[in-house]
Parts: structure tokens; sequence; C-alpha cells
């Protein structure tokens, strides 16, 4: 009877050793990465329940420098943009301008905004001035994203800022809404042509006056340079208001009969979804190419292309899974053949 019993233990216990493998080998029959929503990058902490986070910048640091000195130590271990693919990331946040506010001039808010984008990096630029020009163009009594303590040049290099005219970004941005699509059915992957922004027009009237809007976070450091004053914007309007919002509320400036902003950054399938036809409101480029890294207190083994398997059957915290980020690395387990689960 004993020995009937081992050999029967060993058959089970080498049977589950079999289905365990064949649902963490991606290649056969992928396991399902359990998902889990984390309500702000305020809650990521070292849980006992969650192997890995999925956090923007400057989140992702803040995290990272907020446990360096705990027993749960919070590593940076995965970079979103590497495991898309190639070296330029991904089109994550679009610039808009409404169809009415379109001329000549146009183009020269557009080389201003990459002159404030260069500025960012520039060796006589202080991280106070950065912080200084965003914080202080967020609503009354408003909790910047960044400041003194999380805000460092390495930081804004993890933000994946710089510009890529429509034109020129049109078929890496469809492609991008098309991985997406697979993630979020409701995702517009077919936005009209006439969205992307061409050539501008030959008339150079200047406008009077412009209300630029962009959500707090990565997007708001693209306009720092403008908003500091360390870019000269007299050639692109008479008048130009920047407003810093919250990132759940950026879709209201761009909706209802008369929208506020005339320019806005907003994340790519929100712009795709809400203005993609093209009749009110026209791309004008990308701002920014992905910020979002995964951290984990359990490892400090870098999740890379190869090794990305062993994510089966792991719990994974995402912010804002709902959006762009969870969208993004649903994205990316769909492109290397791992399936997931979500739980609340």
């Amino acid at each position: 009877m004993k020995k009937f019993l081992a050999t029967l233990t060993c058959a089970v216990l080498a049977a589950l050793t079999a289905v365990c493998f064949a649902a963490c080998n991606p290649q056969t029959d992928p396991a399902k990465v359990n998902l889990v929503a984390i309500p702000s990058a305020a809650e990521v902490l070292a849980r006992d329940d969650i192997d890995y986070f999925v956090v923007p910048e400057p989140a992702a640091s803040v995290r990272v420098k907020a446990t360096a000195n705990s027993n749960q130590k919070l590593n940076l271990v995965g970079d979103l943009q590497k495991l898309y693919g190639g070296t330029n990331g991904y089109p994550q946040a679009v610039i808009v301008a409404k169809n009415s506010v379109i001329s000549g001039t146009t183009s020269v808010f557009l080389d201003n905004l990459k002159e404030s984008i260069d500025w960012l990096s520039e060796d006589s630029t202080e991280i106070s001035d950065i912080v200084t020009a965003v914080s202080s163009h967020l609503p009354s009594g408003t909790t910047p994203t960044f400041n003194a303590n999380n805000l460092t040049k390495p930081v804004i290099a993890n933000c994946g800022i710089r510009f890529t005219g429509a034109g020129e970004g049109k078929e890496e941005v469809k492609s991008f809404l098309t991985a997406l699509k697979a993630a979020q059915p409701a995702v517009n992957d077919s936005p009209a042509d006439k969205f992307f922004q061409g050539d501008f027009p030959a008339d150079s009237t200047k406008p009077q006056t412009l209300s630029v809007y962009a959500p707090d976070g990565a997007p708001a450091l693209a306009l720092a340079g403008l908003m500091a004053g360390a870019v000269d914007t007299s050639g692109a309007a008479e008048t130009i208001n920047y407003n810093i919002v919250n990132a759940t509320t950026i879709k209201t400036y761009v909706t209802g009969e008369s929208p506020a902003a005339d320019i806005c950054i907003l994340p790519v399938n929100l712009a795709a979804n809400l203005l993609g036809t093209g009749e009110k409101y026209t791309m004008l480029g990308t701002v920014t190419h992905g910020n979002l890294y995964i951290l984990s207190a359990k490892t400090d083994e870098e999740v890379t292309a190869d090794n990305i398997s062993s994510l089966c059957g792991k719990t994974v915290g995402v912010v804002n899974l709902a959006e762009v980020p969870g969208l993004t690395f649903k994205l990316i387990l769909n492109k290397y053949n791992i399936g997931y689960s979500e739980n609340s």
C-alpha cells in the first residue's frame, strides 16, 4: 500500500510539474499574469501580495527612493519602452490643435515647443526652474506631481519627451493604436487621414490668444520652457495661457460645443477616440514616447525580452490599469504571447 501511495504521489507531482511548465511556457500554453489595479502611484509600496508594479515616472523613482533604506526596497527592474521594441519607445502623448486656430504661425509654436523640450536637458537649466514653471500653472490647491525632491535630470530623461511631427509619426501612431486595440477593443485605431496635420496654411495671421492645456506629469514637462519664459513665443501668438490640469480631467477641455483648449496634450488613445475624425481638432505631433517602468521588492533581476515569461504566475499591480499604462502593459504581454487576467 505504501509503495502504491508513493508511486501515486510521484505521478501526481510529475503531472503537476508538467502542467506548470506548460503554463509558464509562452510558446505553448502561456500562463496568465495576474493584473490588479493600483488606484494611484502613492499607493505603490512593497507588498507581499504583489510581485511587480508598473509605474510611470516620476512616481517610479519616487517609490524607489522612498524605500531605499527599508527591508522591502523597491527596485527598478524593467523598462516598458525597451520591451515594446526599438530605441524610440512608443507614441504615448500627442499634441492637438483646434482647426480654427491653426495658421502658418502654428509651425512657429511647434518650433518653440521643440526649444522648450531641448531646454529641459541643458546643463544651465535648474530643476527648481522646471518645477516652478509647472507648479505655477496648476489649479490653486493642487499638489504637483513633480517637486524639487523627486525631479532630476535622469527622471526627465526617463520620461521620453521629444517631438515628432504628425506627418512623420503618422504610421507609428496608427501602429501603436492597433496594438492598443488588441488590448482594448474600444480604442479607435483608424483615425481619419485629415486628423494628422500635414502642411500648415500659407496664412501667417497670428492669433491674439492661445489657451494651452496639458495633464500634470511628463506631458507638462514639455511645456516647462515655454511657461518659464525661457523661449520667446511672440511669433506664435500675442498671448499664450498655459493650464496644467489633473490627468483625469484633460478630456473635458477638448469636448463639448465650445472646448476650452486651443492646443492640448493628451494620451494618444484619448485623442484618437475623441478627436480622430479631424473635424474639430488636428494632431500636430507626438510629445512623449513612453515613461513606464517595472518595479519589484522581490527581485532585482531585470525583466527583458528574453525572460519576460518569468512573469508567468506573478501578480502585477498597474497604476491606471484601464488607461494607457495598463493598455501598454497588456499589448506588451500580447507581443510576447503571454496571457493575463484582471482582478479588482
